[in-house]
């Protein structure tokens, strides 16, 4: 039986938060998805219509009430509000642009918090950064400038004193001026003192609308400008270096895409060719390679004396060698080879690491590929070289003398990690001489490129068989997994980046004991370390100075998620609440390596020590 009780607590109505949202610029396409969702479940919305355009209130539904605050005072939109929330509507309070910014809405949701009242605040895009887009500029240009400043002028809203138009505009970088239209005298004024006369500054009116007007002027002819063209509000006046844009389009370029730097997610590609030659024959040719060649640099000795030639010279050719050997992924000598030869003995490391080397001889008549043919690229160097000379390419390599495939090249192919190099040669003579060998390939990742004559047994694709390659130890082996075993030393282990690392752990834990738990984690489940393609966190680990130093050291890029992130992936086995009360996140380690695998599958569920946690996922095409 219901009590009276129940009965009013079944009447009582379900109160929403009050919803602070920001509109964007005008264009209803430029609000976020998130308060657009707002907009439409809302029943009662207040706009800033002396800014937000009607356009905006597309997304309520038809019988939402809808307030325009343009001639209301504070009291009176609080009061909306509160009468409206008591009685279970859900209240969106819509601004323009992001209403942290100029947005007036810090008393509005002070008011809100003494009634008791719940809120949440949705950004939006501000008109300074639709403003860009418009222009299709960058505010932030290396070398030109990495700050932008948003501000205003002076008027009946004051502002700090160290904050002034004039002492932000002595920076000289990126400003986005808003509110500040109705007195562009005294910002022309500012700007011209600061920037100089002739500097390019732009006024945007209406960005994004139908009536938007960009109109690119100097400090100088700026109030004129708006004079003539009526403009009175809702406008920003940008300047800066940046606005110049066509002295920038090829001068000036980041880091984040340059091949030749490095950060978390990607090494520096330094593919760059030195050609070398220390006769005045030799330097002739050398030339003609180098200016066919674009990434190539040309090395002349000092001796020569060639000025005509652009070229780095050197007084030691075997210190200069020493010195930028592995600076480059291939070396051109134009030279003979016995010199070369002795030249880089000292230098040769690892076949799977060594740049290419060529040796052309100063007629031109051969360029032999001298060492790394196959992995570091000198046959195909060759060749390319004795294109461009007429020369005859010599290579010695004996899969290529015998027209069979090289497993070296083949692992090169498919980003398949070397883990023994030595027993490269094992199956190389094998595919020279024609005899089989065992191939574990569970996941195809190899198999479509090897000739199936070549494969000794059929049921080793799916089913291998650890015992029957033990028992023949003499036969090659072909191992493509991330799992461990034990082999011969005729065996061939090639690994995929298939693996991916959850890892967590509490603040100022050193490098060292987070790798050593997780050499021990994947230790204990038989997984190779050389199969692991990234390592992955929450976003509160962005600063962690101890994961930090370990990614670098095994040169693996860090993927950093938030909370939200974390807490959408599925295929969580080990929750934790008090995780989840320290970063918000129900996990970390696991949630982070299966987003980061591409939502692969956990085949390592989360292992901890005192301070670190560790998951491991396996990327989708390895089933």
């Amino acid at each position: 039986m219901k009590t009276e009780s129940t009965i009013k607590n079944q009447n009582k109505p379900v109160l929403h938060p009050v919803i602070f949202a920001g509109a964007g610029p005008g264009d209803p396409e430029l609000i976020t998805i998130k308060g657009q969702h707002a907009l439409a479940d809302a029943d009662l919305v207040i706009y800033a219509g002396s800014l937000v355009p009607e356009a905006v209130l597309k997304w309520t539904k038809p019988e939402t009430r809808v307030l325009n605050s343009a001639s209301m005072h504070l009291e009176e939109i609080v009061d909306e509000i509160e009468k409206a929330y008591k009685k279970g509507k859900s209240v969106v309070r819509l601004h323009t642009g992001d209403p942290s910014l100029y947005g007036a809405i810090f008393e509005q949701m002070a008011t809100l918090d003494k009634k008791s009242i719940p809120r949440k605040v949705i950004p939006g895009v501000t008109a300074a950064f639709a403003a860009a887009a418009a222009m299709g500029i960058e505010y932030t240009l290396p070398e030109v400038s990495q700050t932008l400043i948003l501000t205003r002028m002076a008027g009946k809203t004051p502002v700090p004193e160290n904050e002034s138009l004039e002492s932000l505009a002595e920076h000289k970088t990126s400003m986005a001026i808003y509110l500040s239209i109705s007195m562009v005298d005294k910002v022309a004024m500012v700007l011209e003192k600061a920037y100089g006369k002739d500097a390019t500054c732009a006024v945007v009116y209406c960005v994004s609308q139908p009536e938007e007007k960009i109109i690119f002027t100097s400090p100088g002819e700026l109030p004129e400008i708006v004079r003539k063209e009526k403009i009175t509000r809702q406008a920003l006046i940008i300047v800066g270096k940046v606005l110049d844009i066509g002295k920038h389009k090829e001068k000036y370029k980041s880091k984040l895409y340059d091949k030749n730097f490095s950060h978390g997610f990607r090494k520096k590609q330094n593919d760059k060719i030195a050609l070398w030659a220390i006769t005045p024959k030799g330097a002739l040719l050398a030339r003609k390679i180098a200016e066919n060649l674009p990434d190539a640099r040309l090395h002349l000795s000092a001796d020569l004396n060639i000025d005509d030639i652009p070229a780095s010279c050197f007084k030691r050719l075997s210190d200069a060698i020493a010195s930028d050997f592995h600076a480059y992924t291939g070396h051109i000598f134009v030279m003979s080879t016995g010199i070369v030869v002795r030249l880089i003995a000292s230098c040769i490391r690892n076949k799977t690491t060594d740049p290419a080397v060529v040796v052309v001889d100063e007629i031109g008549r051969h360029a032999v590929s001298l060492v790394s043919g196959h992995l570091g690229g000198a046959n195909s160097l060759a060749i390319k070289v004795a294109g461009l000379t007429g020369a005859e390419p010599v290579i010695t390599t004996a899969t290529d003398v015998n027209q069979v495939p090289a497993i070296d090249v083949l692992a090169k192919q498919h980003n398949l990690f070397i883990e023994n190099p030595e027993a490269i040669k094992n199956i190389n003579m094998a595919f020279i001489t024609g005899k089989k060998f065992y191939l574990h390939d569970p996941y195809a990742l190899l198999r479509d490129s090897i000739e199936p004559s070549h494969i000794l047994t059929a049921h080793i694709l799916t089913d291998f068989k650890k015992k029957q390659i033990a028992e023949n130890k003499d036969i090659p082996c072909v191992f493509i997994d991330d799992t461990l075993a034990d082999f011969s030393k005729r065996a061939l282990i090639l690994r995929p980046g298939s693996l991916v690392a959850g890892i967590g752990c509490n603040r100022n834990t050193t490098m060292k004991e987070i790798k050593k738990f997780l050499k021990e984690v994947l230790e204990k489940s038989k997984l190779a370390i050389s199969s692991l393609i990234r390592i992955a966190t929450i976003n509160l680990k962005a600063d962690e100075p101890g994961l930090i130093a370990f990614a670098e050291e095994l040169k693996l890029p860090i993927s950093f998620y938030d909370k939200e992130e974390l807490n959408r992936a599925d295929g969580i086995k080990s929750p934790s609440d008090m995780v989840e009360k320290h970063t918000g996140a129900k996990s970390v380690c696991e949630a982070a390596a299966i987003l980061a695998s591409k939502n692969g599958k956990l085949i390592v569920p989360k292992h901890s020590t005192r301070n670190v946690t560790v998951a491991i996922a396996r990327i989708p095409f390895i089933s």
